[in-house]
C-alpha cells in the first residue's frame, strides 16, 4: 500500500498514541507526567495535572478503529505488532 505523506504522518501519530495508551492503562497514568503533558498538548486539553491515582480513560478501541477504516486490516495488525513491541 503507498502511502502518502499525510498518511504515513497520521498512521505514526496514531500509532504513538495507541503506544501512550497501553502504557497509561498499564498502571498509575500519574506515574508518567511527561507522557500525559505530551497528550495535553496534542489534545489542547490540562488533564494532566489532575491524574494521580486515577485511571486513564483508554481510546484503544476508537483509534485502532479508525486505522482499520482509514488503511486496513493488515496495517493495523502491524500497527498492533509495533506497539507491543515498544509499549
Amino acid at each position: 500500500m503507498e502511502l502518502s505523506e499525510e498518511a504515513k504522518y497520521r498512521l505514526a501519530y496514531l500509532t504513538m498514541r495507541l503506544v501512550f495508551d497501553r502504557k497509561l492503562c498499564a498502571g498509575d497514568p500519574g506515574a508518567h507526567p511527561a507522557m500525559l503533558k505530551f497528550l495535553d498538548v496534542l489534545a489542547g486539553t490540562q488533564l494532566a495535572g489532575d491524574a494521580g491515582g486515577k485511571r486513564y480513560a483508554s481510546q484503544r478501541e476508537k483509534i485502532e478503529s479508525f486505522i482499520d477504516a482509514e488503511f486496513d486490516e493488515d496495517i493495523l495488525g502491524l500497527v498492533n505488532r509495533v506497539v507491543a513491541e515498544l509499549a
